[in-house]
């Protein structure tokens, strides 16, 4: 054998020693709010892609089987949203979006790397200050963050986890993922299209991020919104004659110094945060109108509801690995500028994560990073009229490119909406058959913004 052949035959015993390395031993486990036993693994993935035979980190994954035997052959991969949230944390998502699916459909829920047990990059963050303004106090935490971090936060961008969802595809035996992906986790899944076409049956996108949307500008998404929430209320009998000068109480609000003990430059933020969850939208009337008739403790209890929600589900600095590589290098102070002007929300959103990414070390973004992802992957995609951040236009843009695809509108939803009314069926319909033309929308003009809250006493979170 020359040694041109002996350097080959090497190369493929390595090569073949490194992929049996990567088989995915899977035993009996419990999921946080799944009551059932399910099955995790582990699989060994390089931290730096670049460098296989560097650090090596752990992906945690899940695997819920379906109820029904044989098995498609496809799983269906669920992409977590975020960026941070971890997938294994989408226990309630099994009863809600995906009883339908999981039917016929073993569930795939991998934390991406950064996120639940997967080397989570956890950042605790001062939250009154932040809520504050006080960007140096926000620099300084993720400094000291930063510096305890077992892991180099360069390498924990998207395309890092496309290849590591590759990986589990092929360590697991599928010829084949289905993807669902929510929020962020939308440009995921069209990114893993992008560069794993053969990979992937089917696409049900929900609530769409597409790489040449930015998320961080959506001031004019929020003002939207808001101003849809306004009308609403307007149009609504029991809310009209309970807030007859909503809009004027709103700019009563925002004209506060404070809030409680917040600065009244987080109201905003507030107003956006409420209107991601049309359940919690159905409170703001109620809460604007005391806050600016000085009573401001329904608004102050629906702060610290959506701080909590936020706080516990997103892995900080998975959220800015992401955004500082993908996010921030593009949005740019004209296009921030734009994006504020005439609206209520400003350009404070997307300057605050500036501000952040201004010490957090990101990976240089791909050279495709805002392009469009072209593809012939059968793709559903789902927004909600409600939406203050990924409204329907993102998902007609990201459609425009997708050759295969259909854009299914549910004007009384907010953001993420996959286990509300007749979606979760519409998913399992299009799974079955891969064709988005076979799925008809209709039914979901029967889901329509819960009612408002009127007064005190009345169900609210």
């Amino acid at each position: 054998m020359t040694r041109k052949h002996l350097a080959l035959a090497w190369t493929l015993f390595l090569a073949m020693l490194l992929y049996s390395s990567m088989a995915a031993a899977l035993e009996p486990c419990h999921l946080p709010h799944l009551p059932e036993r399910v099955e995790c693994g582990t699989l060994e993935v390089p931290e730096d892609r670049a460098n296989p035979a560097g650090r090596r980190i752990t992906i945690h994954f899940a695997r819920i089987k379906a109820t029904a035997k044989p098995a498609a052959p496809d799983p269906l991969l669920v992409l977590a949203g975020g960026p941070g949230q971890a997938a294994t944390d989408y226990g309630p998502l099994l009863a809600s979006a995906f009883r339908e699916a999981r039917k016929r459909r073993d569930i795939l829920l991998v934390d991406q790397r950064g996120t639940g047990r997967s080397n989570p990059l956890r950042c605790p963050m001062p939250e009154q200050e932040i809520a504050q303004g006080d960007t140096t106090a926000a620099q300084t935490a993720l400094r000291a963050c930063l510096a305890g971090l077992d892991a180099d936060p360069r390498h924990f961008h998207t395309e890092a986890a496309l290849a590591d969802f590759e990986d589990l595809r092929r360590a697991l035996g599928y010829r084949q993922f289905s993807l669902w992906g929510g929020s962020y986790g939308t440009r995921t899944a069209l990114m893993y299209a992008r560069r794993y076409p053969g990979s992937v049956r089917g696409m049900v996108l929900d609530s769409v991020a597409p790489p040449n949307a930015r998320i961080l500008l959506s001031s004019r998404h929020a003002q939207a919104a808001l101003e849809r929430l306004l009308a609403d209320c307007a149009a609504d009998q029991g809310c009209a004659r309970a807030f007859p000068n909503l809009a004027q109480d709103l700019d009563a609000v925002l004209a506060l110094p404070s809030l409680g003990p917040h600065q009244a430059e987080a109201v905003p933020q507030l107003l956006r945060g409420a209107m991601y969850s049309a359940q919690h939208a159905s409170v703001l009337p109620y809460a604007i109108h005391a806050a600016a008739n000085g009573r401001p403790q329904p608004m102050l209890a629906l702060y610290d509801a959506l701080a909590g929600w936020s706080l516990e589900g997103m892995t900080f600095g998975q959220t800015l690995s992401v955004l500082c590589a993908e996010e921030a290098p593009f949005t740019h102070a004209a296009a921030m500028r734009d994006d504020g002007a005439g609206s209520r929300f400003g350009e404070a959103y997307a300057r605050g994560w500036r501000d952040w990414c201004s010490v957090w070390p990101a990976a240089t973004p791909a050279a495709d990073a805002t392009r469009a992802v072209v593809s012939d992957v059968p793709t559903l995609l789902l927004a909600g009229g409600l939406d203050p951040v990924t409204p329907p236009e993102n998902a007609h843009l990201a459609a425009r490119t997708l050759r295969h695809s259909r854009v299914l509108v549910a004007a009384g939803a907010g953001h993420t909406f996959s286990g509300a009314g007749c979606a979760p069926r519409l998913i399992a319909a299009f799974l079955e058959h891969a064709d988005p033309a076979a799925v008809d929308g209709a039914c979901l003009a029967a889901i329509r913004r819960p009612p408002f809250v009127l007064a005190d006493g009345q169900p609210t979170l």
